[in-house]
């Protein structure tokens, strides 16, 4: 039996919402979590969570990216989970903004993923404005893996990210439940500005491709023909600014 195993993910999983009602508990256990699933699995998922790096989330649900589109009933920004990966899907890119206390926000262009009301939502900003409330997320572990996460709402504690396997926004009951429709990877697009690949890259990620370009040439690449034939088919979010 595993060190997991033995250790009971139910046990964890209530003792997480015992601390969610201490102040600082929920961040206090989270961060514990981490620690104790890096150790036990050789790799922290949260490696390319640094300030200014882009990135995609995966959905392992429908093995897709979380991309921001345009609703063509409302004309609105909202998002899915249907997105390509790789430097040629500037509609999947998020830039990582690091709060306190382990928290983060991740935004494309100023354009906020966020859950507002118990709903997945994407908030416009601007350069101006601080982060949204709504924005702001803890990064939990998925047990057992060396890869997944889940993104909570601060704002709405026990509430998660969360797509079906069509790539469609979860209902109430798949948003407040943490099984495979809120478990998320991250794809490493680009480094931000001053950020060092990590010692331990090659081990952590095992494949052979080629390292990732700066985040201007990946921001360059939304203008190639790809990208272009991408956003005249009506995927017209722009890609994060540094």
């Amino acid at each position: 039996m595993s060190f997991l195993g033995s250790l009971g993910k139910k046990a964890v999983e209530k003792a997480y919402d015992l601390a969610s009602k201490v102040e600082g508990g929920r961040d206090y256990l989270t961060t514990a979590a981490n620690t104790v699933n890096s150790l036990v699995k050789g790799k922290d998922a949260r490696v390319y969570l640094k300030p200014g790096n882009v990135i995609q989330f995966i959905s392992r649900a429908s093995n897709r990216s979380i991309q921001i589109v345009v609703a063509k009933e409302t004309n609105e920004l909202i998002c899915d989970a249907i997105g390509g990966t790789g430097p040629f899907f500037p509609n999947a890119y998020w830039l990582v903004v690091c709060g306190q206390h382990g928290r983060y926000y991740f935004h494309n262009n100023y354009n906020y993923l966020a859950i507002k009301n118990g709903k997945i939502v994407i908030i416009p900003s601007s350069t101006s404005e601080k982060p949204p409330v709504e924005g702001e997320f803890r990064v939990q572990d998925v047990l057992g893996s060396a890869q997944a996460i889940y993104l909570e709402s601060v704002h709405m504690p026990g509430y998660f990210i969360s797509f079906d396997e069509e790539g469609t926004l979860g209902d109430e009951i798949k948003t407040k439940t943490k099984e495979k429709f809120s478990q998320l990877e991250i794809q490493l697009i680009a480094y931000g500005p001053g950020i060092q690949p990590e010692k331990d890259d090659h081990t952590i990620e095992t494949s052979n491709e080629a390292s990732p370009p700066s985040y201007w040439a990946a921001a360059n690449a939304s203008t190639s023909p790809a990208s272009n034939e991408q956003s005249h088919n009506g995927n017209n979010a722009k890609s994060p600014s540094s």
